[in-house]
């Protein structure tokens, strides 16, 4: 009975196997009190009292620890539980299994045919020659042991290793075994791989003439994780159970929770997936733009970085530069004399890292001048990777197809640019460059200050002149950056100051 209305529901509970259908009795209502017009309440029904609901009686045998409390609590004595009373169905059962005490499941194996004849002429029960199938049903129905196997075929033609589920019941010692459809299998779903039945112990021989009936079949003892069993000619190998299987075996055939499931891996690594292979850059165009027709069949044009290109779409690094000879062998032109006399402008684009290079106009040289490089990507000697403006620096070597240039100066606001962005740039960045000169001029101080020559003086060039003759290798970008520190603008710097800020200053005498 609900409180909140008063109304009423009848339920019988589900029995296995009963026959009877079960459930819902009668639906939650109100349910009217004969033909007086009241309806059923809280006052109405007592335990161990009769409650007739339609012309059908119920007789209340007890009631919830809910129940009992809460009709006290407001006064109303409730009757002690009474048992409920024997069923019929149950005591017929009972009758049945009285015989069996002596031939307790599974019994043992009859070999002797002819004295099982001779029980049986005698007015033997039937049930006390074979085994109580009936007790086995119910005692185990809806007991199903789960375990994953998989059959290895690839011996075959096409062959496969695929995963499977064996059910085993316990109700009738049958077998199952279903198929598990695995993502883009490439098989039609058929999940029944074997309907249930009785499993033959035995192996089939390739031989039909030699196939015999067998009156071994598989139990569950044969059913072990890392074992094998035969499925028609097909071996599956058994790696794994679920939990209840486990916990069934442990609790009825006393097995280790560890020995007797060791955990068993089937896994293989997968294939690599092959990978096509890009052709060498043939020249022709971009390398983003010609690395589309081998990806796609139809090329699509190349997704800019937006937000670079929105960040930097006005910023232009330039630097002087002149042409010379490269030493490393990369540049297969050799410059002639006119060619290492000529200057030029390179341009590095911060929107998309291209780079152009333009010749400006001479006439004491005869130099008509004008675009040498169109505005492009320029990738690396030998390399897929292309320049990008962190390789630009005073003092850098760019090969531009086949052309070597030294870039040798930069303009107020490149050099502006890069030592705003120190950690892009570290060749101008003041706090790196000092303390990568300090490390290098340790134990070489007195070297350092005869390089100086006694100049009071000096410029980023002279810097660089006296740090190479002391035997410190080092960029014009760095001379750069540390010059316009320390010269705030002005066109050269004291010697003194350098050499205290490089940390090579001249000792100071002691005074007697």
């Amino acid at each position: 009975m609900y409180l909140e209305d008063e109304s009423v529901y009848v339920g019988e509970p589900r029995q296995p196997n009963s026959g009877i259908p079960q459930g819902s009795f009668l639906k939650r209502h109100r349910i009217p009190v004969g033909d007086t017009g009241a309806f059923f309440g809280i006052g109405d029904i007592h335990v161990g009292e009769t409650v007739t609901f339609y012309g059908r009686s119920f007789f209340v045998v007890s009631c919830d620890a809910f129940t009992r409390a809460f009709l006290e609590s407001r006064g109303v004595a409730v009757a002690e539980d009474q048992p409920f009373p024997d069923e019929p169905i149950e005591l017929y059962r009972a009758t049945l299994k009285k015989d069996t005490v002596a031939f307790p499941y599974p019994p043992a194996p009859r070999n002797d045919v002819l004295a099982a004849y001779i029980e049986a002429s005698n007015g033997a029960p039937s049930h006390l020659l074979v085994a109580d199938k009936l007790e086995k049903f119910l005692a185990n129905d809806r007991k199903v042991l789960r375990f994953f196997c998989v059959w290895d075929d690839r011996g075959a033609l096409y062959g496969e290793k695929r995963p499977f589920v064996l059910h085993y019941y316990l109700a009738d010692d049958s077998v199952e075994v279903l198929e598990v459809a695995e993502p883009n299998g490439g098989r039609d779903p058929f999940p029944v791989f074997l309907r249930r039945q009785p499993l033959p112990n035995r192996k089939l021989s390739a031989d039909p003439t030699a196939q015999t009936k067998s009156d071994s079949y598989v139990t569950h003892l044969d059913l072990r994780i890392g074992g094998t069993v035969h499925v028609f000619g097909r071996e599956f190998f058994i790696h794994d159970a679920d939990a209840f299987t486990k916990k069934w075996y442990v609790d009825n055939e006393g097995f280790d929770p560890v020995e007797d499931f060791p955990l068993v891996d089937v896994d293989e690594p997968s294939a690599p997936i092959p990978q096509n292979a890009v052709p060498p850059y043939n020249g022709f165009g971009g390398l983003a733009d010609s690395l589309q027709n081998c990806v796609a069949l139809i090329p699509k044009p190349v997704r800019p970085d937006f937000d670079k290109l929105m960040t930097y779409t006005d910023t232009v690094l330039r630097f002087k530069a002149r042409m010379i000879k490269d030493e490393t062998g990369h540049s297969r032109y050799t410059p002639t004399e006119s060619d290492e006399a000529r200057e030029f402008i390179v341009s590095v684009y911060l929107a998309n890292d291209t780079v152009a290079v333009f010749e400006p106009p001479d006439r004491k040289k005869q130099i008509v001048g004008g675009k040498f490089l169109e505005r492009q990507e320029c990738l690396k000697p030998n390399s897929a990777e292309k320049y990008e403006a962190t390789d630009c620096y005073a003092g850098a070597r760019l090969i531009l197809f086949s052309r070597c240039f030294e870039l040798h100066e930069a303009d107020g606001y490149t050099y502006g640019f890069m030592e705003q962005h120190g950690p892009s740039f570290p060749r101008s960045d003041v706090k790196q460059v000092v303390a990568r000169l300090r490390s290098l001029l340790a134990g070489r101080e007195a070297a350092a200050r005869e390089a100086f020559g006694g100049a009071e003086k000096t410029d980023a060039q002279g810097m660089q002149r006296a740090l190479t003759a002391a035997g410190i290798e080092v960029v014009k970008q760095e001379c750069v950056t540390l010059f316009r520190r320390l010269a705030g603008g002005a066109d050269a710097v004291d010697v003194k100051t350098v050499c205290d800020e490089l940390g090579v200053a001249e000792p100071e005498e002691k005074t007697a």
